[in-house]
């Protein structure tokens, strides 16, 4: 079973071919449990302000879309970000 970095890293080199059920696993280890998962769609909030949500669903063979991967993608740089933000102003 594949880790959570190697699914991170084959979302960055071909956001067009990952499983749906692996972005989900990428987004909920990142982000928690989706607040919505009973339907079609799953929803994770995010921890700040402006878009606070990151919405994934299945697409044709049980593939992830290549949008919301990308989507899923620039949300954990932007996490990441903030947590090198918070750690810079500690230091200070």
């Amino acid at each position: 079973m594949p880790t959570v970095e190697d699914i991170l890293a084959d979302m960055r080199q071909n956001p067009a071919d990952v499983r749906f059920a692996d972005a989900c696993k990428v987004a909920t280890q990142y982000f928690g449990e989706p607040r919505q998962g009973g339907t079609s769609h799953k929803v994770w909030r995010m921890p700040w302000a402006g878009d606070p949500r990151v919405n994934m669903q299945k697409g044709k063979g049980g593939k992830a879309k290549p949008y919301q991967v990308r989507q899923v993608l620039a949300s954990i740089d932007g996490l990441a970000e903030e947590k090198m933000k918070a750690a810079l102003t500690e230091r200070k």
